[in-house]
């Protein structure tokens, strides 16, 4: 008995709880189903009402906060980065998506690459092209992931847009077409359409006219026929562009039949007169009468003087001079009852905004006397007005011209610098590896400087090709730096190992560093790291960090920079030839804005690590 109450008093505990936590979670669905509804008001504002979008997006901000949701955070920031574009305050967008870059594991995958997108598009917008290239990449992974084709599109539309405005027409034209592939719906394809015609160099009406065709395709797979009617309008006129009558006529057929199907009737009288104006130019002037007169009694008035008009010239091509009057007369009546209407109209509209006493009174006071006086003050004002700001604009004008011809000055002198240090660095290096196929040659030893030569011979290839460039391919510099711990190798008698290994995150052909930078390390590690350490090792690694930068590691396991500087400290001081790399450092960050960071850790007898930090650059063209 007493089991059975205790039975019977955890059942009623346990419902007890069951009934609190139900009581619990229904509100916080509700409630969640109420940000969800307040996030889809706001995208229904933003091509409206923006102060309706924010207000929405607010709310949904304000509410969300008692719940630990990141997936409704995430959201909101979003749909917060949404409105920014739409009000083109692309500075504030990166730092509102930036908590959803670093959750970027922890939030749905579709709304991290929407935000992708956004930041893509505000740095696009900045004309900062390469960080846009990087955020629209994230975008196009995360969209494959999640198999959105319609994100996938926009995402191709948005790299070709920037390949394009970087002029680099192959890579802008490929995108266009993966964009194209992924297309599967006609307001979409219509989007890329005003996106190309747009643009500063827009297509021609033989491109537009393809593009109008495979739209009409989509939308009559899907049985979008208003969307068909709208296409088959602007592919009627592109013919008409191209002079190609016969197909327009064909077209706009098509349209008045879809017109009357959907009950999309309002401009099938433009749709006539647009017939009745190709027969006119055919020289079919009894057809083109006809469409003219169907068109007449659904038409508004200012179409109806166009037809009135056209309906002139071709009862005068035909002789017919009656009844080219008797349009005319139309013409003339239609447009003196339209003038008389809109006179009406702006006599009442007058008389409204002067209905009230104050105004009347004023209307009633003012003289010419008056008007004559206020207009000549306000001509004085405007004279010392403009003699003020042409004396502003004269002197800032003549101070922008001194601040850019100075500039121009620092800017030739930082880059003859710039090119002065490279051709320093390049015989230093030459230097020191001909020394060492000297001294190998003074021994006798034809066959091993055989093939010192020829290592020597590549290297200098390398070198030459890249010195007159300010940035090379990472494959490249992984090439020389691989080729110059070669020939050390052979001159040191393979007394030392070396790996060089790259991040399969890296791209080694678009990826790009300044020329020669590391050398000198490598140098220094070779000649005064393991060059006189039996089984030294070199390590040297690429590496990919955050997508936004780049981490160069040279390690070795030699004597320590201490212990060197004791022995040879003027050496170490040439074979690093410092001035020369801290002097590039500041003209990469002067002329590019390239800032390049280096560490140096290094112990004796334990070897020595150099860590090159650079900004993650891809090639433009």
């Amino acid at each position: 008995m007493f089991m059975f109450r205790v039975f019977i008093l955890f059942f009623v505990c346990s419902f007890f709880s069951f009934s609190q936590d139900m009581e619990r979670s229904i509100p916080d669905s509700l409630e969640r189903a109420r940000i969800e509804n307040l996030l889809s008001r706001a995208e229904s504002f933003y091509k409206t009402d923006l102060d309706s979008a924010l207000f929405y997006i607010n709310e949904a901000e304000l509410d969300s906060k008692r719940f630990n949701s990141l997936h409704l955070q995430s959201k909101i920031r979003w749909q917060k980065s949404n409105y920014l574009l739409y009000k083109k305050e692309y500075g504030s967008i990166i730092p509102t998506l930036q908590p959803n870059v670093d959750y970027a594991s922890e939030i749905e995958l579709q709304i991290l690459g929407r935000s992708y997108l956004n930041i893509g598009h505000a740095y696009k917008q900045e004309w900062l092209p390469d960080s846009a290239l990087v955020y629209y990449i994230k975008a196009l992974k995360a969209f494959e992931k999640t198999k959105n084709n319609r994100d996938i599109s926009l995402t191709y539309l948005s790299l070709g847009l920037t390949y394009s405005k970087l002029e680099n027409n192959d890579l802008a034209k490929s995108f266009y077409d993966k964009s194209l592939e992924f297309s599967t719906n006609s307001k979409i394809m219509e989007m890329h359409k005003d996106q190309l015609v747009n643009q500063e160099n827009p297509i021609s009406y033989d491109q537009s006219l393809e593009f109008s065709k495979d739209i009409a395709k989509i939308a009559e797979d899907r049985k979008d026929y208003r969307q068909l009617v709208i296409t088959y309008d602007d592919i009627k006129n592109d013919l008409f562009r191209l002079k190609r009558y016969d197909e327009a006529l064909e077209y706009a057929q098509k349209e008045m039949v879809l017109r009357k199907q959907t009950k999309f009737n309002s401009t099938i009288p433009n749709t006539l007169n647009f017939m009745g104006k190709i027969y006119q130019l055919q020289g079919k002037q009894n057809l083109a009468i006809e469409k003219f007169n169907k068109a007449i009694p659904n038409a508004t008035d200012s179409l109806k003087l166009t037809i009135y008009n056209n309906l002139k010239k071709a009862y005068l091509e035909l002789g017919n001079t009656t009844m080219a009057i008797e349009s005319m007369e139309h013409y003339i009546s239609l447009k003196d009852s339209i003038n008389n209407r809109r006179t009406q109209e702006s006599i009442a509209k007058i008389t409204a905004q002067y209905q009230d006493e104050k105004q009347k009174q004023e209307i009633q006071t003012l003289s010419f006397q008056n008007e004559a006086k206020e207009e000549r003050i306000s001509n004085q004002r405007i004279m010392l007005f403009s003699v003020v700001l042409g004396s502003i604009l004269i002197f800032l004008l003549a101070f922008f011209a001194y601040r850019n011809y100075k500039s121009k000055q620092e800017l030739q002198y930082s880059q003859l610098n710039f090119k002065l240090l490279q051709t320093q660095l390049n015989p230093h290096f030459l230097f020191n590896a001909l020394n060492e196929i000297k001294l190998n040659l003074s021994h006798n030893k034809t066959e091993e400087s055989s093939e010192y030569l020829t290592s020597y011979s590549k290297l200098m290839r390398l070198i030459l090709e890249g010195s007159n460039e300010d940035f090379v391919s990472l494959n490249e510099d992984v090439e020389l730096i691989s080729k110059f711990l070669h020939l050390q190798q052979l001159v040191n008698n393979g007394n030392f190992t070396y790996t060089v290994n790259v991040d399969e995150a890296l791209n080694l052909y678009f990826t790009q560093i300044p020329p020669m930078l590391i050398q000198p390390f490598v140098e220094n590690a070779v000649l005064h790291g393991v060059k006189t350490r039996e089984n030294g090792k070199i390590d040297i690694i690429y590496k990919l960090l955050n997508e936004e930068r780049v981490v160069i590691t040279i390690t070795d396991n030699g004597v320590g920079i201490f212990k060197s500087m004791d022995t040879s400290g003027k050496n170490l001081h040439k074979s690093l030839a410092t001035s020369i790399i801290d002097k590039r450092i500041k003209d990469y960050s002067k002329l590019f804005n390239y800032k390049i960071d280096i560490d140096i850790q290094s112990e004796e007898n334990k070897g020595t690590r150099v860590t090159i930090t650079l900004p993650h650059k891809l090639k433009k063209t």
